[in-house]
């Protein structure tokens, strides 16, 4: 299949929250998981959504990892609880996957076989 259903940097910058995001930084993302989208066989008329969910994903987690991931502080009388975003709560990955769910042919789950 061809490239030019993957998502584009100003697509994700579109996002608020990746806004000021390095446009390097995205396109290397676009790049990464544009062969999971293929993978997971989803339709033409859905790989830009997919590829655009799974890249946010990606700079969401890249995020977290490189603030340390800190998932609650206190000082004094004052705490503060970060929403866990890896407990599964990922917005863009649980799109992503009901997407796949949906469309596609996902790699996230196993097999069942029977024999008789």
């Amino acid at each position: 299949m061809a490239d030019s259903n993957k998502t584009t940097v100003v697509a994700v910058q579109t996002d608020p929250a990746f806004a000021n995001v390095d446009a390097s930084a995205i396109q290397q993302q676009i790049d990464d998981t544009w062969p999971d989208v293929l993978a997971d066989k989803l339709p033409s008329y859905e790989q830009e959504r997919g590829n655009r969910l799974l890249v946010k994903s990606k700079l969401v987690v890249a995020q977290i990892v490189a603030t340390g991931g800190v998932q609650s502080a206190s000082q004094l009388n004052e705490s503060q609880t970060m929403f866990d975003w890896s407990k599964g709560n990922d917005p863009y990955m649980i799109d992503y996957l009901t997407l796949v769910d949906k469309y596609g042919h996902g790699r996230h789950r196993g097999r069942a076989f029977s024999r008789n």
